[in-house]
């Protein structure tokens, strides 16, 4: 049974030979793994954790996204997002330093706004990509190339601004709605002309949840996120291409959303919110969807010992593996200053278990 076979056995609810796993970390923890391990590729480190997924993505042939160097460097994004390096004692990580569109609420100024366009990126590159990893379940990489919407505009906005912006300027905030969706529908138009049916997923990723539960209404998602999602996966659906939705935090109750939408997998299962306990979602949700994920960064990856990580995964699998329908990763984006024995702990133990 080969990875993608692997993967797509667990999706139908069957068992496979083994739980599929599945890597997420920050590109800084994932420098620092590959130098643990002696590796010069990412692709090296995977197959020796024997993770399941590769990531494709198109070439991103724009400007150059950061300038200066050391601790003055800058980093702006496609969407005009600037970013500065934080952290100490060599754990850096580039942090939000401005939000071009806080404090503005004129839908006008919006017309004039420098737009990210299709153009930045090259989609050629897809068939070499999508060639190697045949023999992978091949996804759409995180970032640029996992469509998204809200946690686009809370960038440009400002996180705290953004709930009160949706509030009280609709027109605006209806504005940038259009403005990210629309260059999402031609950018997956444009993916899927050179990737056919060869991807396995598309990743749309969002938050819509905290520790605590939803931050947004069931109106809101059915007024303004379900039509999008719908229309990013219109194209993807019709290639054979399956829905993989990510959302951290507590969102339970829009797990049936999830579905209508089309979704199989949903990611990454932080267990420690509200509602996300592993037994109850298995119990009520385990033969609808796929989960991913699951296994604590927070507290057991990035502050317990390989020892206590082991302990944790056989946990995890005891409850979510039986039957299918689960994969296994961090129940967040590994943070750069994870113990790296604690992540190698992780799979070494998923290896182990047995159904």
């Amino acid at each position: 049974m080969n990875n993608k076979e692997r993967v797509l056995k667990t999706l139908s609810h069957e068992q496979p030979d083994r739980v599929p796993f599945f890597y997420w970390g920050v590109p800084e923890f994932t420098s620092r793994m590959m130098a643990h391990l002696g590796f010069s590729s990412r692709d090296e480190m995977m197959d020796y954790l024997d993770v399941d997924f590769r990531w494709v993505e198109p070439a991103y042939v724009g400007p150059e996204l950061i300038t200066g160097q050391n601790g003055d460097a800058v980093k702006k994004d496609i969407w005009g997002v600037k970013y500065r390096l934080a952290g100490k004692e060599g754990f850096h990580y580039w942090d939000v330093a401005e939000y071009p569109l806080k404090g503005v609420t004129d839908p006008a100024i919006l017309a004039d706004y420098p737009w990210p366009d299709v153009s930045l990126f090259d989609f050629k590159v897809l068939d070499a990509q999508l060639k190697k990893y045949k023999d992978y379940a091949i996804m759409t990489a995180p970032g640029f190339s996992s469509p998204g919407l809200f946690r686009i505009i809370q960038r440009l906005i400002g996180r705290e601004e953004f709930l009160d912006v949706m509030m009280y300027h609709p027109r605006f905030f209806h504005t940038l709605v259009e403005k990210v969706a629309g260059f999402y529908n031609e950018f997956i138009e444009k993916f899927f002309e050179v990737a056919g049916n060869r991807v396995d997923f598309i990743r749309i990723a969002d938050d819509f949840g905290s520790q605590s539960g939803l931050i947004v209404s069931n109106e809101i998602w059915e007024e303004i996120v379900r039509p999008v999602f719908q229309k990013y996966y219109e194209v993807p659906r019709k290639h054979g291409c399956r829905l993989y939705m990510h959302s951290c935090g507590g969102v339970r109750k829009l797990i049936p959303e999830f579905v209508m939408v089309g979704a199989e997998v949903l990611d990454p299962i932080q267990t420690r919110a509200a509602g996300m306990n592993p037994e109850g979602l298995k119990k009520d949700y385990g033969h609808f969807i796929t989960f991913c994920g699951a296994l604590d960064e927070e507290l057991l990856l990035r502050h317990g010992t390989p020892e206590k990580v082991r302990e944790g995964v056989k946990e995890l699998l005891d409850v979510m593996a039986p039957g299918g329908g689960f994969i296994l990763g961090p129940s967040h984006k590994i943070k750069v200053e994870t113990p790296i024995e604690n992540v190698l702990a992780m799979y070494e133990a998923a290896r182990e278990w047995h159904y």
